[in-house]
């Protein structure tokens, strides 16, 4: 299974809220894939406390993304920035972005160990489906924008 989609099934259950915006769409897909998980109502307070336990971290490993790109882009702007220091950007970058896979790892695995395994089951197989939703997005958005799919 590639990391990346786990991630953002994980995510969608148990990402913790950062940005500004209204929680509402985020709620509302978290009950819904606690519904289909037929998760109890230990396992929605424990997964709610892995939330909260984990979300300075990720708050502080995203901010560290934001600043580490934004000082990527600013020296790819410059004409005059060297390519060792871009390399250096760069790395920097990645390597914030790293802090926070392994971050969002850490709670997928909290996460994992609170459901049992025909919700695991289950998870995988609604991983898949919006694997396929987010494939045929993508195709939709390359065709809408001229890129071969």
């Amino acid at each position: 299974m590639r990391p990346i989609i786990w991630s953002a099934f994980i995510l969608a259950l148990a990402t913790l809220p950062m940005a500004a915006q209204p929680r509402l769409g985020r709620d509302l897909r978290t009950e819904r894939i606690a519904r289909a998980l037929n998760l109890t109502d230990a396992q929605r307070v424990s997964i709610q406390g892995i939330r909260e336990k984990h979300r300075p971290d990720l708050v502080l490993r995203r901010d560290a993304v934001r600043q580490a790109q934004a000082a990527l882009r600013t020296a790819l702007r410059d004409p005059a920035t060297p390519e060792p220091q871009l390399r250096t950007l760069h790395d920097r970058a990645s390597a914030a972005q790293f802090e926070v896979i392994l971050a969002r790892r850490s709670v997928r695995q909290d996460v994992q160990a609170v459901l049992t395994p025909e919700q695991r089951t289950k998870a995988v197989e609604m991983r898949g489906v919006a694997q396929g939703k987010a494939r045929e997005r993508m195709r939709h958005s390359r065709m809408a924008t001229g890129l071969a799919g």
